[in-house]
């Protein structure tokens, strides 16, 4: 599994340091084995939105570290999940869910202060609550709205919900 990154703190430079790039690697080797970890702060880092990476990325997607940033080119909070981003992060659960995910998910957070224990334990509740909001639209017609192009449509929806 390669885990793209668009720079690094001793590099400063990557070959491969967005979704596209990585998703090119993938079909260029053409191993079944060799897939791609999306890591949102890194699709933060890169200036990309982590739900249209794993859009993308599609059946290359092998796995997704969760987790947020504050969007800043370059630098990487690994902040929790959603803290940052709670619509964003919504909409990567949409995605993994209309793409049929079946990858692995883990948390990459960087609890310095906190209980790294209890802060494992949050993350996983706000993916859990990321992961039943995407599908309660799904389940309320948010598909159907996007293939409309009903923009409008779904984010009446989103607030009938309240989900914003």
């Amino acid at each position: 599994m390669y885990e793209y990154k668009p720079t690094d703190e001793n590099s400063r430079f990557s070959v491969v340091g967005s979704a596209g790039a990585a998703a090119l690697l993938v079909r260029e080797a053409a191993r079944t084995n060799l897939g791609v970890m999306i890591d949102v702060g890194h699709c933060l880092m890169a200036g990309e939105n982590p739900a249209q990476s794993a859009a993308l990325l599609g059946d290359s997607l092998f796995g997704v570290h969760l987790n947020d940033g504050h969007s800043r080119l370059g630098a990487e909070d690994g902040l929790i999940l959603g803290s940052v981003h709670g619509q964003m992060t919504t909409e990567l659960m949409y995605w993994l869910q209309l793409t049929n995910f079946t990858g692995h998910m883990g948390m990459d957070t960087f609890p310095q202060e906190e209980d790294p224990v209890r802060e494992a334990e949050f993350n996983l509740r706000r993916a859990r609550v990321h992961w039943d909001r995407a599908r309660r639209l799904r389940n309320a017609g948010l598909d159907e709205l996007l293939t409309a192009h009903d923009a409008l449509g779904a984010l009446e929806l989103m607030e009938d919900l309240g989900e914003i």
